[in-house]
């Protein structure tokens, strides 16, 4: 299996994204099948009401299980990835940068999206402005891709900006945000309650470095704010008590504000591999 360094590294998107698929199916439960092309077969266990017809038998006989298989043509999600590009999304460690991740992990999922047969668009923010960089079309998932190639991340979150609304359709909606989640005010939590809507499901993916969640460093080191270009030396070891202390308490909160209704909050390293964080986003969405 390569690992997120070598995925990364081939710096095709459309690649990685086949690569992070081919290790998903490899592990992922037999209830799901992805198919050639652009098919994709779900099964979902069976729901009072639903047509006896639909139960897979040979699945009942193989299971003990009632399972109702939906088909692409029953599809009606529509999936927008929100992709956070504030200079913090620089951050690097291990040979590659949040944002380079992020990317990957979108790509994949706008791949797993498009075999499902899901309608897609995509998101940036930046400078505090959402803006919408693919539409939902029939080559969204290409257009996607190569948006995501040509982002880059800067600037910081302006205080004076209002904040942004996503437009609401008329079908069932995941948006999955990818960022770090690091701000100065709350900013991200009023931009997540403005976003909150019945038919809409956020699925808040917070990226963070090893470093960011075990502060480990030694000796005097020079910090620079990813954002500000701010800069200060300060001895590692002297910092880790309060580092960590404050750093716990900042997502202790942002755990307490994103206990909602139709929100997910899931946390993780840029050192996960990139298939097992898209297979917890899948399995969540799933539980959901």
């Amino acid at each position: 299996m390569p690992s997120n360094l070598e995925i990364i590294k081939l710096n095709d998107l459309r690649l990685s994204a086949r690569l992070i698929s081919e290790q998903l199916r490899q592990g992922i439960h037999s209830g799901i099948r992805v198919g050639v092309g652009s098919e994709f077969e779900q099964y979902r266990h069976y729901r009072s009401g639903d047509d006896l017809k639909r139960i897979d038998w040979k699945y009942f006989s193989r299971s003990g299980k009632y399972m109702v298989k939906e088909s692409t043509t029953e599809s009606n999600l529509h999936i927008s990835l929100i992709l956070d590009l504030s200079g913090s999304m620089n951050y690097e460690e291990n040979g590659f940068s949040r944002l380079d991740y992020a990317k990957n992990l979108l790509a994949s999922l706008a791949y797993l999206g498009y075999l499902q047969g899901d309608s897609l668009s995509f998101y940036t923010l930046k400078d505090g402005k959402l803006t919408q960089k693919v539409a939902p079309t029939p080559k969204s998932f290409q257009r996607i891709l190569y948006h995501l190639e040509l982002e880059k991340a800067s600037g910081s979150w302006p205080l004076d900006v209002p904040i942004p609304v996503l437009p609401t359709g008329r079908n069932r909606e995941l948006i999955v945000w990818v960022s770090d989640f690091l701000q100065k005010n709350e900013e991200w939590e009023s931009l997540v309650e403005k976003f909150r809507h019945p038919r809409k499901e956020l699925m808040l993916v917070q990226l963070l470095g090893e470093q960011e969640l075990n502060f480990n460093l030694q000796g005097n080191l020079i910090f620079r704010d990813l954002e500000t270009g701010q800069e200060m030396v300060r001895d590692g070891q002297v910092l880790k008590a309060d580092f960590q202390k404050n750093f716990q308490l900042y997502l202790a909160q942002l755990d307490a504000k994103f206990q909602l209704p139709q929100v997910h909050l899931l946390r993780e390293s840029i050192q996960t591999p990139l298939a097992t964080l898209a297979r917890k986003i899948l399995n969540l969405k799933k539980l959901s």
